[in-house]
């Protein structure tokens, strides 16, 4: 029953997609003209040498490349509008019609992301991954490396929830939370490695980016996808980091959730 309720969410924010097919052609050129002109910035900065030196080593062009398309796919999915959808929700009213729901908020959250992302998979993804291996002739990576990497992309896209999710929670004592979203999206564009990897950044800038959870969902799989992280010691240790991360959120928004709750009775939400 929980389940066949869960699948209906889904498959609802799957359907209102296909109502705004222009948003595809729209998406995907701009993604791809995104990854173009990375492309071409990256081959100006390596020249005719086609090396630089990096924390990592030495990098190669092709694999600034395929890490320039790799952080594209990821980014499909974890481009996300929770914080948008929670505060919307929030401030319309709209919540209390979740809140008799007989499922979680958050699930119902969840299934609405993952609805979104069943759709783009389909006519963003497939697509993008189509002209990239056309056009830049992207690295695959080894068999163990690419099992890694799905796993880490995996627990890095539900992390990547679980901080959206959490910060949209906010919208319960700030109706408007569009500046938190603007910083945020600052903050994970520069420190999870998505346009710049760490392995270019500063020995500061480094030791402050691991006191931050947002290179595990970008920078570390995409490091396990290039070979750069061999030992399964390091692995493990990744794998490790996202875990306790999502814990830390789980545990962090299921508090906020109960203060919230509290809060909107209060007010007579």
């Amino acid at each position: 029953m929980r389940i066949a309720l869960y699948r209906e969410m889904t498959m609802n924010a799957f359907r209102t997609h296909l109502a705004f097919r222009a948003e595809v052609l729209l998406f995907l050129f701009g993604q791809l003209f995104k990854i173009f002109v990375q492309v071409y910035i990256w081959h100006a900065l390596f020249g005719d040498s086609g090396q630089l030196a990096s924390q990592a080593g030495s990098i190669s062009i092709q694999e600034m490349i395929t890490y320039v398309v790799i952080s594209s796919v990821i980014s499909v999915f974890a481009t996300n509008d929770v914080i948008f959808k929670v505060s919307s929700k929030v401030s319309s009213g709209e919540i209390a019609m979740d809140l008799i729901k007989p499922m979680s908020f958050r699930s119902v959250v969840f299934c609405q992301t993952f609805g979104t992302n069943m759709y783009r998979m389909l006519f963003e993804l497939v697509p993008l991954v189509i002209v990239s291996l056309l056009f830049f002739h992207v690295q695959l990576p080894s068999l163990a490396s690419g099992i890694a990497f799905l796993i880490l992309v995996f627990n890095g896209l539900i992390l990547n929830f679980l901080i959206t999710y959490t910060i949209g929670l906010i919208a319960f004592w700030y109706i408007l939370i569009w500046q938190i979203n603007t910083v945020l999206n600052g903050l994970i564009r520069l420190f999870s490695g998505a346009f710049i990897p760490i392995w270019f950044f500063s020995d500061s800038l480094v030791q402050f980016s691991y006191f931050l959870p947002f290179r595990l969902i970008y920078y570390e799989p995409i490091s396990v996808y290039l070979g750069k992280v061999t030992g399964w010691q390091e692995l493990l240790a990744i794998v490790l980091q996202q875990v306790a991360w999502i814990v830390g959120f789980l545990l962090l928004q299921r508090w906020m959730w109960s203060k919230a709750v509290r809060r909107l009775v209060a007010q007579g939400g």
